[in-house]
C-alpha cells in the first residue's frame, strides 16, 4: 500500500512539475519514473536517518525521476526541472505536516520526511486533484507577469521533417487549449507545404490536416481578439524548441495554423 501510494503521489508530483515548467512529458516515461520513484518511500520503514542523509537521499530521488521521467536535455534544464520538482515535493509535504499538526488525524503517518496516509482511494484523489488545481492556478497567475524579449526561433520536429521559423514572444498570445490546457504556438499556413506536401487555402486547413496521416491530435482552438472570435486548427507535433541564440528551451504546446501570419507568435510564458 505504501508503494502504491506513492506511484500515485509521485505521479502527481511529475505532472505538477511539468506543467508548472511547460515542459512535454511521455505516458511510458512518466509511470516508469513513477513506479521507481515511488521505491525510495521504502525509506519510511528505516529508523530515523540524519538530515544530511536524509537530504542526500531525496536529491538523489530527485534527479533519478527526472532523469526518466523528461527527454533528454542539457544538465542546465535537468538541474531546473530537479529543483521545481523538490519545491512541489516540499509543498505537497508541508501541507500534508500542516494538516497532520492542525488536526491530528490518525491516518497520516510521516517518518523520514516520507508520508502514509491510511484513507479511502477517493478522498486521496480529491485531495491531490485539489492540490493540482491550485498549482496549475498559481502557473496561470505567474504566466501573466510574463515577459521576453529578443528575437527566437522555434524549430517543430514531426516524423521525419524539421522546421525552424522566426518567432515573436508575444504577452498578447494567450490561446490556450480547453482540452489539454497547453498555450498555442501560432504559425504561418505555409510550414504544411513541409509536413503534408501542400499549403491549403484558409478553407481548407482543417480538412487537409484532419485527412493527412502524419499529423496528429488535431482540433480546433478558440481565439479572441478586439474585433473578432473564432476558430483556428492547431495539432500536437512530435516537438518543439524555443531558440535564442544558443540557448535550446524544449516546451510543451499545440501548433496552430493562422493563414494571415509570416513568423511564429508564443506567449513568453513558455520560456519560465
Amino acid at each position: 500500500m505504501l508503494i502504491v501510494l506513492n506511484i500515485y503521489v509521485t505521479f502527481f508530483l511529475i505532472k505538477a512539475t511539468a506543467r508548472f515548467t511547460h515542459s512535454p512529458l511521455l505516458s511510458a516515461r512518466l509511470i516508469v519514473s513513477s513506479v521507481i520513484g515511488s521505491l525510495f518511500s521504502l525509506v519510511m520503514l528505516l529508523p530515523r536517518i540524519n538530515f544530511l542523509l536524509l537530504f542526500t537521499v531525496k536529491v538523489l530521488a530527485a534527479f533519478i525521476i527526472v532523469l526518466i521521467a523528461f527527454e533528454k536535455r542539457r544538465p542546465k534544464e535537468y538541474v531546473k526541472l530537479c529543483i521545481y520538482f523538490y519545491i512541489m515535493n516540499f509543498v505537497f509535504s508541508g501541507v500534508i505536516m500542516g494538516f497532520k499538526y492542525l488536526f491530528r488525524p490518525d491516518y497520516i503517518a510521516v517518518k523520514n520526511t516520507f508520508v502514509y496516509i491510511d484513507t479511502s482511494l477517493m478522498s486521496f484523489v480529491i485531495f491531490t486533484a485539489a492540490a493540482y488545481f491550485i498549482i496549475c492556478v498559481a502557473r496561470l497567475w505567474l504566466d501573466n507577469g510574463s515577459s521576453a524579449d529578443g528575437n527566437y526561433s522555434v524549430i517543430i520536429k514531426n516524423k521525419e521533417k524539421i522546421i525552424s521559423l522566426d518567432a515573436l514572444a508575444d504577452t498578447g498570445n494567450s490561446m490556450t487549449d480547453v482540452f489539454s490546457g497547453k498555450p498555442v504556438i501560432i504559425c504561418p499556413g505555409h510550414i504544411l507545404q513541409q509536413i503534408i506536401g501542400e499549403e491549403p487555402s484558409c478553407e481548407e486547413v482543417y480538412d487537409k490536416m484532419a485527412s493527412s496521416s502524419v499529423i496528429k491530435g488535431i482540433r480546433l482552438v478558440p481565439y479572441s481578439t478586439i474585433d473578432k472570435t473564432g476558430m483556428i486548427p492547431a495539432f500536437i507535433p512530435d516537438e518543439i524548441i524555443i531558440r535564442k541564440n544558443d540557448n535550446y528551451h524544449k516546451v510543451d504546446a499545440l501548433i496552430g495554423i493562422n493563414q494571415g501570419k509570416n513568423m511564429a507568435i508564443f506567449n513568453p510564458k513558455l520560456l519560465y
